[in-house]
């Protein structure tokens, strides 16, 4: 880390703000803020610029859908992930890694807190069990004063009680973000839920009668049968505004994870190895790992449906769940969405200007006067292509430079 006290400024062939692309300019920085974006022959003199060729600077990406733990921190930074949102952790803990943040290698968090949930929690230890619908609303108060910054809604709610539930977290200006398993995606909708993970109960409202079982799912070949339905769908989704962040880099590790094929010096790179054994519990059964591929085409053919309709589609990868790298997971899933129907511009406002505005940051995702300074310069032009190996030069966090190597290195001491 090289801790800036005085102006600077970085240069790049191309230049990213989190909207549009600029050619030769450059970034100028001081006391941990953008000053300007000029041309780099505009920059005044005396100040030093960094500059390496065939590169491009890019704001600090934002993963909207994680579970921080500590070893993940240094990654994300390493990989040019300045801002994380995480979905679901116990309260008091991530309250405290958020206000740490800049201290810790860490990224910028925001939080939801725990999972407001129903009598039958799935997951105890980060989840809010509510026994009625009083209960929920009043969990929605408690996290409102305790400072989250949104709210996560989980499984085991009953239909009826999300009207309540929403209107008490908009009135405390939260937005909801749900998982909509065994209810479907329409009752969120009618609720006014803000947000759906994972693409998570468009199967309960396109294909009622399905056998048991979650996302893989998806893989079935009945699932094709349902086609016009999911259109309909889809059309209810945008005409609702709603936001989908359909984490599709989770569905991509599910068959990778279980693939004979796998390696973990490329798919599981520097995640701890109990982390990886633990998710790897079916690795090499074919049938599983076929299913999970034709899930997550199926996911991307839905995900496709939602960006022809205008519907925000935000870029999330549910790490640590699927064993992915934190960071690099945020590339792969870019180029999915742009495999899905985006263009790699769209990309990447997916993972900056476009998250930022739906989450209530629009000083995070963009290179602008007035904004901190969270910036990467990443090799060649991922303006053009989402690299599958990106290569991050420098990392430049509230004004501090980092090299990504001795990032990954601090990650390596956390774990």
């Amino acid at each position: 880390m090289n801790d800036q006290t005085k102006s600077f400024a970085v240069a790049a062939e191309q230049l990213f703000d989190g909207e549009k692309v600029l050619t030769d300019h450059a970034v100028l920085v001081d006391k941990g803020a953008v000053v300007s974006v000029v041309p780099e022959n505009e920059v005044p003199a005396g100040v030093p610029v960094l500059k390496e060729p065939d590169t491009t600077i890019i704001p600090g990406l934002i993963d909207s859908h994680i579970h921080f733990m500590q070893w993940e921190g240094p990654l994300y930074l390493a990989y040019g992930v300045n801002t994380v949102r995480d979905v679901g952790n116990e309260l008091a803990w991530i309250l405290k890694q958020r206000a740490e943040g800049e201290k810790s290698l860490s990224p910028t968090i925001l939080c939801v807190g725990p999972l407001i949930e129903g009598p039958h929690a799935c997951h105890q230890v980060i989840s809010r069990v509510c026994a009625s619908e009083a209960d929920a609303a009043s969990a929605v108060r408690d996290l409102a004063y305790a400072g989250v910054d949104g709210i996560k809604l989980y499984v085991g709610l009953p239909a009826a009680w999300l009207p309540r539930i929403v209107r008490e977290a908009h009135v405390n200006r939260l937005k909801v973000c749900m998982h909509c398993s065994g209810i479907g995606v329409r009752p969120a909708i009618k609720a006014g839920v803000d947000e759906f993970f994972h693409l998570d109960g468009v199967m309960t409202d396109v294909w009622p009668d399905h056998p048991g079982g979650w996302l893989n799912l998806w893989g079935t070949p009945c699932f094709a049968t349902t086609l016009d339905a999911q259109q309909r769908l889809a059309d209810e989704i945008a005409a609702a505004g709603m936001t989908a962040t359909p984490t599709l880099a989770y569905w991509d590790s599910q068959w990778r994870l279980r693939s004979s094929d796998f390696s973990p010096d490329k798919d599981t790179r520097y995640v701890p190895a109990d982390m990886v054994r633990w998710q790897r519990t079916m690795s090499g059964n074919v049938e599983a790992m076929n299913q999970w591929r034709n899930a997550m085409e199926a996911a991307q053919r839905f995900t496709g449906l939602l960006l022809e309709r205008g519907v925000r589609v935000l870029a999330g990868t549910d790490v640590p769940c699927g064993a992915v790298s934190p960071g690099y997971s945020l590339w792969r899933e870019m180029a999915l969405l742009v495999e899905s129907g985006m263009t790699t511009l769209q990309a990447l406002q997916s993972a900056t200007s476009c998250a930022a505005d739906f989450l209530g940051h629009p000083e995070l995702g963009r290179i602008r006067a007035g904004v901190p300074a969270n910036f990467s310069v990443v090799r060649g032009n991922p303006t053009t292509q989402i690299p599958v190996e990106p290569q991050i030069v420098t990392v430049i966090c509230n004004g501090k430079q980092f090299d990504p190597d001795e990032l990954i290195r601090s990650a390596a001491l956390l774990t």
